[in-house]
């Protein structure tokens, strides 16, 4: 009978989980594994080794403007976003979310998020609630996966980039951020909520899509006016936040440049960097 009773309870458990579209304690031993939250994909990476449910870390990736996840989990684009790796020589675990489709004339596939300031496409001008939907679906990987809430570290690409530098200052979500090719684009002076926050930027000094110095890029369909590295850096210094700003010689904004070059004149990739930056290579 006690048997019986533990398998009834394991058996509710996982309809319970299967019900919210995740697995119980599922294992990316073959790559990531596919759940849903929300309406949307998503992809979360196990490595084999980790530390006790309670205790884990986690990385939080976006991708791109016209980008996906299921893009960076293939490396048919923003390859250097790709967590994989780092995550089984450092013993974290990774989430790959999805943005909402971003032009009535690009295939759903094709995915953006609403970082505010006009950027970027149907997310923004439609006004989708991205800060909350992240939020809630870490919410729900914390549960599921045994995350530590003071754990969770968020990066991002572009529109990703933007994306992780608004919840940085709208929300306690990560206790540190890493943006590539992105600044803040929310018309404000200050965020509160990212007093003692710690953000990486790195940017690629030919960056020619979102200027280092703002403005609208002359390469890209974007027509948004982006906000500087220099005004970003201004705001979170008034917030109490640690902004640190690395700019990439030779590298465009293409996540794949920024991340050979890094590796060429630091010895390291933009994986690697991000993991330190964050306090989780456990080489350091």
């Amino acid at each position: 009978m006690a048997l019986n009773a533990r398998m009834k309870k394991t058996a509710l458990a996982l309809v319970a989980a299967l019900a919210f579209g995740f697995a119980p304690q599922a294992h990316a031993a073959n790559g990531p594994v596919k759940e849903s939250y929300g309406g949307r994909d998503l992809y979360v990476y196990v490595p084999a080794h980790l530390p006790p449910p309670g205790k884990r870390a986690l990385v939080v990736v976006l991708h791109g403007g016209m980008g996906s996840a299921e893009r960076i989990v293939t490396e048919k684009s923003e390859s250097g976003l790709n967590m994989d790796r780092q995550a089984d020589r450092d013993g974290f675990i990774v989430a790959y979310l999805n943005g909402t489709k971003v032009a009535r004339f690009l295939r759903a596939k094709r995915k953006g998020w609403n970082a505010g300031g006009g950027c970027c496409g149907l997310p923004y001008k439609n006004n989708v609630n991205d800060v909350a939907y992240i939020e809630g679906a870490v919410d729900r990987l914390e549960s599921e996966y045994g995350i530590d809430k003071h754990r969770v570290f968020g990066m991002g690409h572009s529109n990703g980039a933007m994306m992780t530098q608004r919840l940085m200052c709208e929300t306690h979500l990560y206790a540190a951020g890493a943006a590539v090719s992105g600044p803040l684009n929310l018309p404000v002076d200050t965020c509160p909520d990212a007093k003692g926050a710690r953000i990486l930027a790195i940017h690629g000094e030919d960056d020619r899509n979102v200027p280092i110095a703002g403005g609208k890029g002359t390469k890209g369909i974007s027509r948004v006016t982006f906000s500087s590295e220099a005004r970003t850096k201004e705001v979170y210094a008034a917030s109490g936040a640690s902004y640190t700003l690395d700019i990439v010689p030779n590298a465009d904004h293409k996540m794949e440049h920024i991340d050979a070059a890094v590796e060429k004149t630091e010895g390291q990739t933009v994986p690697q960097k991000i993991a330190r930056f964050f306090g989780l290579d456990s080489s350091h």
